[in-house]
């Protein structure tokens, strides 16, 4: 059986679309036909490429492949092997043109960032085909290295040019290299370079609609902030109707008392310092005047108010409290005669009354710009509160006058009112008369009783 073999190659219909990229070509046309011709040579019936396997050249680039199944697969496994021969000379190529011109790209731009420089498949064309007696498939790919190292320059300046416009242009650009893409991905038969412009589309696109998210949730933001600005300027109470919340006073020191006006009976005594984010505060609490309850209590603002939009706080605390002291303790409050003169069994009595606990507390608070409101919670081991606090009128008054509304879930039994309602409904009306001075506030408390109460601070 006699070798054969075959010199004209089959029709390679590899194409490439230039019409915004720049001008079409043939790489048959940029060959360099001056190079030696020994590859063709015939020895034993077989070429000598053939024969070798592998051909080194000063002036050409070759592919050459190999197969025992079909004559595509040695065609694709030419192509691979001319990819690989060139592709460190056209990742050279590219780098040089990169720096030329880096004054002109971003500064981050690098090869990986170039769309068109792998050049190594683009309309490669198989020069000749050979099969020998045994089936064996053969394909050579042959390129003159000067011309082809002219086409890739070209290219790759072209390239380059695209991306620069694409910098200026803004949008207009991205929208061109859009199209550009597509048509690319539909038009051009290498795989790899397809796969790789699909992957461009697709960062593209989720870039854009990132972007697109990205303004559409700043513009909502600003908006909000614009309409409600007022809201946004009110600085949460460190106190809601009972409990604290996480806010800080603006002042150093701070006195409040309850009182209700029907009865004239004094509910509660109470003195603060604040320092940073750091507040300590001692209370008394009374039954129709007579001392019932204590409690005092450290906290720490450990997230003062964060978010542009929904502003939100939050506060750890400590507080040591007695539940109920015991009769020896008992005096009213009212009478501060008595209370200077209390004996020392009776002072002992107060200090070490019965019922004494302690518990960790948090509470924190976020503001909602859409209500004029900020929502608040509490929670220790005696009770769970949640509040909210309106402002019905910021823009003319800020904080001046709110409404309070607050729910509480109390677990301790001391704590609850005289029905002896686990869930409890308070609501509240402050007038803040002077700014971080002098606050009032009337509320309705325990289901049964208005209280008045007066907050100083210095």
């Amino acid at each position: 059986m006699i070798a054969s073999g075959f010199s004209t190659p089959l029709s390679d219909t590899t194409k490439y679309d230039r019409d915004s990229r720049g001008r079409p070509f043939d790489l048959d046309e940029l060959i360099d036909n001056s190079a030696t011709e020994e590859f063709i040579q015939v020895k034993n019936g077989l070429p000598l490429w053939v024969q070798t396997g592998e051909i080194q050249s000063d002036a050409v680039y070759y592919g050459i492949g190999k197969s025992l199944v079909s004559v595509d697969e040695a065609d694709n496994d030419a192509r691979l092997r001319f990819a690989q021969y060139v592709e460190v000379s056209v990742q050279s190529i590219a780098t040089q043109q990169i720096a030329e011109n880096k004054d002109r790209l971003e500064e981050n731009y690098s090869y990986e960032s170039l769309v068109s420089t792998q050049m190594n498949l683009r309309s490669v064309k198989i020069t000749e085909r050979f099969i020998t007696k045994d089936s064996t498939f053969y394909s050579l790919i042959k390129y003159g290295k000067s011309a082809y190292h002219d086409l890739v320059t070209q290219e790759i300046q072209i390239s380059l040019e695209a991306d620069i416009r694409k910098q200026e242009l803004a949008h207009q650009a991205l929208e061109a290299l859009r199209a550009d893409s597509l048509r690319h991905k539909l038009m051009m038969d290498s795989l790899a370079l397809g796969r790789k412009q699909a992957v461009i589309d697709s960062l593209d696109k989720i870039l854009e609609m990132e972007e697109s998210r990205q303004r559409q949730a700043q513009e909502q933001v600003d908006l909000l902030k614009n309409r409600y600005a007022a809201f946004f300027k009110i600085k949460p109470r460190h106190q809601l109707i009972d409990v604290p919340s996480a806010g800080t006073p603006d002042s150093w020191v701070y006195f409040g008392s309850r009182w209700e006006p029907e009865t004239e009976h004094i509910r509660q005594l109470k003195a603060g310092v604040s320092i940073w984010l750091l507040t300590a505060e001692a209370s008394l609490w009374a039954k129709e005047s007579i001392l019932d309850q204590g409690e005092l209590s450290v906290k720490l603002e450990v997230l003062p108010i964060r978010g542009n939009l929904y502003p939100v706080n939050l506060a750890l605390g400590y507080v040591e409290y007695v539940e109920k002291y015991s009769e020896g303790a008992h005096f009213d409050l009212r009478d501060w005669d008595a209370f200077n003169t209390l004996s020392s069994q009776h002072q002992d009595e107060i200090e070490n009354g019965s019922e004494r606990n302690s518990s960790f507390f948090v509470t924190g608070s976020v503001g909602v710009p859409q209500a004029n409101s900020h929502i608040s919670i509490y929670a220790d081991r005696r009770k769970l509160s949640l509040g909210a606090t309106w402002y019905p009128f910021p823009r003319n008054l800020g904080d001046a006058i709110s409404i309070i509304n607050q729910i509480d879930v109390i677990h301790s039994v001391p704590y609850r009112n005289r029905f002896n309602d686990q869930l409890q409904w308070q609501l509240g009306l402050r007038l803040i008369a002077i700014a971080d001075r002098f606050a009032t506030m009337i509320s309705y408390e325990d289901h049964e009783v208005w209280m008045l109460n007066f907050e100083f601070q210095y």
